[in-house]
C-alpha cells in the first residue's frame, strides 16, 4: 500500500468513525425515498449488497468526482473497504463478510441495471442501483447524512446479533457433546463451516489437551470448494513436526471432481505436495463412489488416486472418539471454544438460534 493510500485509509476510517457518533447524537434516520432499499440490503442473506453500498458512500465522501455508476473501481474499493470499513466493522462488533462488495460486484465495471440484471437476488441488486443513483445527485450534507443513518442502521444489526449470544455452561460429558455436535451438523450444516469448524477445534484442542505444539489451520477460513485457486490444500491442515496432515471435512458428496480438485490444490502447494495421505472426514452416503469399502464403520472407504491415498473417516464416529479420548477439561476447553465461535459476530445466525434453542429446550 502506498503511503497516500494508508494515508486515505486513515482519513476514511476516522470519517466512520465521526459519522457513527453524529449520527447517533442526531437520531438520524434514512429518509422515506430509500427506506424500503436500505432495509431489504439489511434483511438479505447476501451481506455483500449492503457492504458494496458503505463502500460506495466513502468512495464519495473522500473523492466527491467519484461515480460508481460510471466506474466502480475508480475508488480503489477492495482497500476501501478491506482495510478501512472492515478494521470499523470488527472494532463496533458489526457483521460483515471478507470481500462481499467484491464478490457481488465481480466481472462489473460499474453499478447499474446491466449489472443487476445478471446478479443472483437480482431484486435486492435493482435496489443498490435505486440506492446509488439517488447518492449520486445528492450534495455534500445530503450525503453525510445520508451516510450517519446508514452506519446507524449498521450499529443496530450489530446490537441485533449480539442479543443473540448465548452461553451455556462448558460441559465435560463426551456423551452431550457429541450429540451437539452432531445436531448442529446435521440441522444447521451452514454451507459447511459446521462440520469444518467443529472437526478444526477438536483437532486443535485435542493436541493443546496432550501438550502437543501443533499448529492446526484452515477451520477458521470461510468455506470453498478446495482448489488451486484458493491456494487451499485442504480445509484443515495439521502442521506436525514429522510432516502435514491434510483434512477434507464434507457433508456433501466426495465426487470426481472433488477428488481432482483436491488432488491438484495439494500439489500446488510446496507445503503439501509430498503429502501421501488426505483423511475425508464425512457422512456415509458421502464417500466416493469408487472407494474401497473396509468393513469398518469409522474407516469408510479407501480410494488410491494417482500418489496419494483417500481415507475416508466417518464424520460422527470420529468426533464421539475425539471427545471420549480427551480429559473432562479438555472437552470443556473444546465446547467454550465452540460456544465463543457461535456468539463470534460473523457466524451464521442460523446457527445461533439453533444452538440457543437446542439449549432452552433440553
Amino acid at each position: 500500500m502506498t503511503s497516500n493510500a494508508g494515508e486515505r485509509n486513515e482519513k476514511i476510517h476516522k470519517l466512520l468513525v465521526q459519522l457513527l457518533r453524529e449520527g447517533k447524537k442526531n437520531r438520524a434516520v434514512i429518509s422515506d425515498t430509500l427506506k424500503d432499499e436500505v432495509e431489504s440490503l439489511f434483511t438479505t442473506h447476501i451481506w455483500g449488497h449492503r457492504e458494496i453500498v458503505l463502500t460506495i458512500i466513502m468512495g464519495m465522501l473522500f473523492d466527491h468526482r467519484y461515480h460508481a455508476s460510471k466506474d466502480l473501481y475508480a475508488c480503489n474499493p477492495r482497500s476501501i473497504y478491506e482495510k478501512p470499513i472492515r478494521t470499523f466493522f470488527r472494532e463496533h462488533g458489526i457483521p460483515h463478510k471478507k470481500s462481499g462488495p467484491l464478490n457481488v460486484a465481480k466481472n462489473s465495471k460499474r453499478i447499474s441495471n446491466e449489472w443487476a440484471n445478471n446478479k443472483r437476488g437480482d431484486d435486492i441488486a435493482k435496489n443498490v442501483v435505486r440506492i446509488v443513483k439517488t447518492l449520486e445527485t445528492m450534495d455534500r450534507n445530503e450525503l453525510e447524512y445520508f451516510a450517519s443513518a446508514y452506519i446507524v442502521r449498521y450499529a443496530k444489526e450489530a446490537g441485533r446479533v449480539k442479543r443473540l449470544s448465548y452461553t451455556p455452561t462448558a460441559s465435560e460429558d463426551p456423551i452431550q457433546l457429541s450429540n451437539l455436535a452432531e445436531t448442529l451438523i446435521v440441522n444447521v450444516p451452514d454451507g459447511g463451516a459446521t462440520p469444518q469448524i467443529i472437526v478444526g477445534l477438536l483437532i486443535e484442542t485435542a493436541n493443546k489437551n496432550r501438550g502437543n505444539a501443533v499448529t492446526v489451520s484452515g477451520h477458521l477460513d470461510s468455506v470453498s470448494t478446495t482448489n488451486t485457486t484458493s491456494k487451499k490444500s485442504g480445509d484443515i491442515i495439521e502442521q506436525l513436526p514429522s510432516g502435514n496432515l491434510v483434512y477434507e471435512i464434507t457433508v456433501k458428496k466426495f465426487d470426481a471432481d472433488r477428488l481432482r480438485e483436491s488432488y491438484e490444490a495439494i500439489k500446488a502447494n510446496p507445503n503439501t505436495a509430498n503429502v501421501q495421505q488426505v483423511f475425508v472426514i464425512s457422512r456415509p452416503q458421502d464417500v466416493h463412489p469408487e472407494a474401497a469399502s473396509l468393513g469398518s464403520s469409522i474407516i469408510l472407504g479407501l480410494l488410491v488416486h494417482e500418489d496419494v491415498v483417500y481415507y475416508f473417516v466417518n464424520l460422527f464416529e470420529w468426533i464421539r472418539s475425539t471427545l471420549l479420548f480427551m480429559t473432562p477439561k479438555g472437552r470443556a476447553v473444546f465446547h467454550n471454544a465452540l460456544i465463543d465461535h457461535i456468539n463470534e459476530t460473523n457466524t451464521s445466525e442460523k446457527v445461533k438460534l439453533y444452538f440457543k434453542n437446542y439449549y432452552e429446550k433440553n
